[in-house]
């Protein structure tokens, strides 16, 4: 049994979205994306091992770096930095969910990824004087790391186990846009949520039920489709032993999903179907 490589379980590049005022949607612009003072404490080099760009980091490094840290509880949409501000601090999602946003000068929106359990927010500061190319809210509850930037820039340039811990992950990165971009242009929208719900399925179970970690509006973004897309690709699913009501998903079998994977890539050329909705499906 082979599985696909989708940027669904990375948090692919994906949909659009407008959330000017007059726009309905599930954008920051209109109710949320909060600035409020949160509850912090301070944090010691056994939180900061939780980050996955410290996994391989020595403790000397850890316990520099280790000074000032804080973790910060977020509710659902608190606004943790904007687009365009001064790099302050550097970011890890310890639990939760955090979404990560670009804002086009129109006002519309473009969800980037979203980060979880141990996945650096935004990206590393290399110098001073740097700024947050996207925005960073979160989703429902969260915790996240915090360290200062000015330290984390000094320690880059003085350790060498730090700086390999940042070539690592920026070659991780580059690695998850390229799977990105491949998905986006080879995969169909039945294709990018069977993944999606594979990579939700735990390990070593055929049979399992669980919660999709966030609404379907964001699956959406997510996926780079959109929500009436969705719809119809869950729908198409539940051939193939997937059944879910509201947030709560049932696959019957893992292996089976995953061996169908190719088959629900050639479905998109069923007999019968136009070219119109052909591209409308992979829209």
């Amino acid at each position: 049994m082979m599985r696909p490589i989708c940027c669904a379980s990375e948090g692919c590049a994906s949909l659009t979205i407008d959330t000017s005022p007059a726009a309905q949607g599930y954008g920051a612009g209109q109710r949320k994306g909060r600035a409020v003072r949160r509850a912090s404490r301070a944090a010691g080099p056994g939180e900061l091992r939780k980050a996955l760009l410290f996994a391989e980091v020595d403790g000397g490094t850890l316990s520099r770096l280790s000074a000032d840290v804080r973790i910060e509880s977020l509710q659902d949409g608190d606004l943790l930095f904007r687009q365009g501000s001064g790099v302050a601090h550097l970011s890890f999602v310890l639990s939760g969910y955090v979404k990560l946003m670009r804002t086009a000068p129109s006002g519309r929106q473009t969800l980037i990824g979203i980060r979880s359990d141990g996945e650096m927010i935004g990206e590393a500061p290399m110098g001073a004087d740097e700024i947050h190319t996207v925005s960073a809210e979160s989703v429902g509850a969260a915790r996240v790391l915090k360290l200062p930037a000015p330290r984390f820039a000094r320690l880059l340039k003085e350790s060498p186990a730090l700086c390999a811990a940042v070539m690592r992950d920026s070659k991780a990165s580059i690695a998850r846009l390229v799977g990105e971009i491949e998905a986006l242009k080879s995969q169909n929208a039945d294709q990018r949520l069977a993944h999606f719900i594979l990579s939700l399925c735990p390990p070593g179970e055929d049979r399992c039920r669980f919660r999709l970690p966030y609404d379907k509006r964001l699956i959406a973004a997510r996926l780079g489709v959109k929500q009436e897309t969705l719809s119809r690709a869950f729908a198409k699913l539940r051939a193939h032993g997937v059944r879910t009501e509201t947030r709560n998903v049932q696959v019957e079998s893992v292996t089976h999903l995953a061996d169908q994977y190719d088959r629900l890539g050639r479905a998109g050329i069923a007999v019968g179907r136009s070219d119109a909705e052909k591209r409308h499906d992979a829209a």
